[in-house]
Formats: C-alpha cells, structure tokens, sequence
C-alpha cells in the first residue's frame, strides 16, 4: 500500500480539521489539568490547616507542662511544712508559705495570683490576699476534683471572685511532704498566657486561633476574648474535638467561606481550632488557573498561527523533496545490460539532489560501455549538468563515435553548466565484443578497479584533469588485456570517503580492496558488491557524500548486449 499525498486544497481541509480537533482536544485536557491541579491544590492547602491546628494543640500542651513543671518546682520549697491543722501553720511556718506564692506570682510570667490549699482542699494562703476567708471550702471547685487525679492539672476556664471578674484558668499540682505525705494543693491561676499565645499564633499563620476548655468554653482566641463564659460546645468541630478527634472542614463561617482544621490538646481536655477564609487558604488556585489558561493560549496561539505557517512550509518542502526524488530516478539509467550491477545512495545528510551519475551501453560493436561520473556540487544544478554528461556520452556510445572521448565531454560541460565553478570528474571504459580488451579514460576520478584470478589491479594511468577546468592537453586512454574470470568496478569518491562505523576511519581504496577480497585472499566482485549494498542498506547515515558503484564482469559478454531487456538492478536507497 503507498501513500500518496494530497493536493494543497486537500491539505488545507485536513489541516483544518486537525487543528479543530487539536482545539477541541486542547480545551478538554486544559479543563481537566484545571480541575486535577486545582483539587490537589485545594487538598495541599486544607491540609496545612489541619496542620495548622495540630501544631497549635501541641504548643498549648507544651505551654501547659511548662508551667505545671514551674509551679511544680515552687511546690518542693514546702515539702518541710509541718501538718495543718485548721487550715493554719505557725507563724513561720506561714511566713514562708506566703514567700512562695509571692515569688510565684511575681517571678513565674503569666501568674495572675498563687494560693495553697489543705488536702481537704480549704484555703490556707494566697497571693495577692484573696477576698475569700482563710478556712474557706473549695473543694467543690474543679480543679481540687481534677487534681486527685492527675497533677498537674490544667482546670476549666472560669470568673474570678476579685473586684477585676476576670476569666480564669488554674493550674494545680499536689504538694508531699515527708514520707510522701500530702501537705496540700498549690494553686496558679491564668488570665491572660493563653489569650496571648492565640494571638501570636494567628497572625504567624494567618489564621484564627481558638483554644477552649474541658467544656468547650472559650479560654483564648485571636482578636481578643471578653471576660466572659463563651461555650462552643455546640459547634460541631469543637464538639469532635472534645472526642479526641481531629480533621479539617470546609464550611460557611459568619457567611464567609472557610478552611477550619480541628485537634484536641492531648492530657488536658482542652481543643485548639484554627480557621482561615478560603479566599486565602486557596490563594494559590487562581495563580495556577491564570498559569494554566496562559499556557493553554500560548498552545493556541501554536494552533492557529504557526502550525499553519509550518505546516505550509513542511509542505512546499515536501513538494520540493517529491520533485527532487523523481528527478534523482531521472538521472539514473532506466535499464542496464544483463552483467552489469550498480549500487547508488544519495548522501542523506544533504536531502538534495546528487551529482553522482552512472551509466552503461550497449555499443554497436558488441561491446559494453561504461560510465561513472560526479559533478563538484549538489543540488538540481549539479544534479542536471550530470543528466546532460550521462545523455551526451550515451550519444557517443550509442553513434559508435566512442566513449572515452573526453574531449567531446569537456565541449559538453563547457557548453551546459550554468556555474563557472562547477567540474565533473569521470572514469569510462569500453569492453571489446569478445570481452578479452578493456579501454579506459580517466578525468580527476578515482582509478577504477580491476579482479582478476591472479590479484586486484588499480587502473591508475593514464589520468587527465577534471572536466569543465579549462585544460588544453588531451585525455589520453588506457588499455589492458582482460583474462578469464575478470571483473571490474567504477565508483565515485563518495565509497571510499565512505565511514563504515560511526566516529570511525574513513574507508578509503585499501578498505575497498579489503571488501573485494574473501577470506582466503581471492578476489571476490560478489563480496565488493554485497558490502557496498550493505552500506548503502543500512549505513547511510555515515555518508558524507553520494555513492554509486558499477560492476561488471566477464559474463556480460555471454549475451546478445544489444536486445537483453532484463530488469535493471540499480539499488534504490
């Protein structure tokens, strides 16, 4: 099956529905990059407030063993207190408590006032002096229940009894005395650490910050929290926390569209939320929609405009290699004598047109003419001027004037080419009818070589000079006597410039002579001929020049030349 390409009006239709179809293709991979790119984005960002919110619990953690530790370390300075009794202590004794809960208060940042309790839980100091009666009862509060428990022991968040009313959290931690007796409870109340951490947190992260409580209740949040009980415990986020769960939510807050991440403060009951608008978590979505659309116009922008100004030009190229092919089969011969073999590979590196020409004839004496040529040049000058050389000497042949007269071809080349620069080397030879005597005339070119039984013979003289370089001496000829067995190559520079292996030597005429030889040393015209195909087959890459090879031997003379009509066995590559 060929294919054949079509006319402009034809490619114009299909260009057209390519680039539709490639339009179309466009637009529904852009929308589903978008949409994949834009969720993991969405995805990255809601995890960051997940995060955001994990990081916060465990610093509000970290925050409270701190200070559990601290308040714990101002406890040992008691363990040499005697028993209480009545909720009292000699005066002493009662001296240097209140020394502890001043320099609680004072040195201890974020210590709104300090106090000690009896185990039973009445109060026997504080600092600054509570309102509250020495002797009163509180171990109805929550933090006397929740120290039994575990000490320290971070407590819910409540009022104060003082003139202030402040929003209160305390820290508890049980004292022992000797033998591990239990003295009492220290006592160290909060105001304002938490408000302050929320504070800070959410503007290094953008985001609101909101620590509660055992009860959900409010204990600090970022902006600021009234001197107020404020439950969230209804708020189905804080209420998970309070499970122990953690997790994000995307949701309408206050009509605002927002990233919450919820986590609970491990060992205290407390929770940390922290909720960003969406507008900011997804800040990143519409610089990747903008970088993606752009993209998406730039490819269009290919479509529309430059493919069709490609395409039109890998067209005309195309044209232009179709007509350069067809001219190139031009140049060769259309039919070749039975006996005669050739191998022809235009440099591929060059994609134009080659000056190598080849041709055989049969002459009317009975003989067989051949002719091996190249033009110094490329391209359809080169490529025509070699058409006009191969059509002129197969004149000569064809009208018995005879064909190694190369001053008739100098005439020729004079005369047709169009550049002063350009020259033609040749080599042609004549084989006698009974194919026992070879003439030969060569100009500028490569020797020809020639195969007998008894060895390999470069025909190097006489030589002339090149075509076309304006020499006035004459070309003289060469004979020989050809034996039986006898073979013999004409080619162009292009074989033994020739790289068999990439990066590798050239192989010039002793790498030639090497191919026309077997292995145990006979001269082989098969062997040359199959390795030359070979190279042409399946290394033309590594061609710098044009190749053509023509081959003949004895055999050619065993057939009536003149009426064989057998295929030509030129090789195409």
């Amino acid at each position: 099956m060929t294919f054949s390409w079509p006319p402009p009006a034809g490619r114009s239709r299909v260009l057209g529905a390519a680039i539709a179809a490639g339009l179309v293709i466009l637009v529904l991979f852009t929308v589903f990059v978008l949409r994949l790119t834009e969720n993991a984005v969405r995805r990255e960002a809601t995890g960051r407030v997940g995060t955001t919110a994990e990081l916060s619990a465990r610093l509000v953690r970290e925050q409270a063993l701190r200070i559990g530790e601290v308040v714990g370390s101002y406890g040992t300075r008691l363990e040499t207190l005697p028993p209480l009794r009545n909720a009292r202590l000699p005066a002493a004794d009662a001296q240097r408590l209140h020394m502890t809960l001043r320099a609680l208060r004072t040195e201890v940042d974020g210590i709104a006032s300090a106090a000690f309790t009896d185990p039973q839980g009445r109060l026997v100091a504080s600092s600054p002096a509570s309102p509250l009666p020495i002797g009163t009862d509180l171990s109805g509060r929550d933090w006397y229940q929740g120290v039994k428990r575990r000490s320290p022991y971070l407590s819910r968040a409540f009022i104060s009894a003082g003139p202030a009313h402040r929003k209160v959290t305390v820290t508890a931690v049980r004292v022992y005395g000797a033998r591990h007796r239990l003295l009492g409870i220290l006592l160290a109340s909060e105001t304002d650490r938490t408000q302050r951490f929320t504070d800070a947190f959410g503007r290094e992260f953008h985001a609101n910050v909101t620590v509660t409580d055992q009860d959900g209740v409010i204990v600090g949040t970022t902006g600021g929290a009234a001197n107020r009980l404020v439950s969230l415990a209804q708020d189905p986020l804080v209420a998970k926390a309070l499970r122990g769960r953690k997790g994000t939510s995307v949701g309408d807050v206050g009509g605002d569209r927002t990233v919450t991440g919820f986590a609970p403060v491990a060992g205290t009951g407390w929770t940390v939320t922290a909720a960003v608008p969406a507008s900011e978590a997804y800040s990143d979505v519409p610089r990747l929609r903008l970088a993606l659309l752009i993209a998406a116009g730039v490819i269009a922008f290919l479509l529309l405009f430059l493919v069709p100004t490609v395409a039109g030009r890998l067209s005309r190229a195309r044209d232009a290699l179709g007509v350069q092919e067809a001219f190139q089969r031009d140049l060769l011969p259309s039919q070749l004598p039975r006996g005669v073999q050739s191998v022809y590979l235009a440099s591929e590196r060059r994609m134009l047109l080659g000056g190598d020409f080849i041709d055989a004839v049969a002459t009317p004496e009975g003989g067989v003419a051949l002719l091996v040529g190249d033009v110094c040049g490329h391209g359809p000058r080169a490529a025509a001027l070699g058409a006009g050389l191969r059509a002129g000497w197969r004149t000569l042949a064809t009208a018995g004037v005879g064909t190694t007269r190369l001053d008739l071809l100098d005439l020729l080349v004079e005369g047709e080419r169009r550049d002063e620069d350009l020259f033609v080397t040749v080599a042609c030879a004549e084989i006698s009818p009974d194919g026992r005597h070879l003439t030969y005339a060569i100009a500028g070119h490569p020797p020809p070589l020639l195969l007998t039984p008894d060895g390999i013979t470069l025909l190097e003289g006489p030589r002339g000079a090149a075509l076309g370089l304006g020499a006035s001496v004459p070309w003289p000829t060469g004979e020989c006597a050809l034996p039986d067995g006898w073979a013999l190559a004409l080619y162009t520079d292009g074989l033994i410039e020739a790289r068999p292996a990439p990066d590798g030597p050239r192989l010039g005429v002793p790498g030639l002579v090497e191919w026309a030889t077997d292995p145990a040393g006979r001269p082989s015209a098969e062997r040359l001929l199959r390795a030359a195909r070979n190279l042409a087959d399946r290394e033309a890459h590594v061609l710098e020049d044009d190749l053509a090879l023509v081959l003949v031997d004895a055999s050619v003379v065993q057939v009536d030349v003149r009426t064989s009509a057998a295929p030509r066995s030129i090789e195409h590559a």
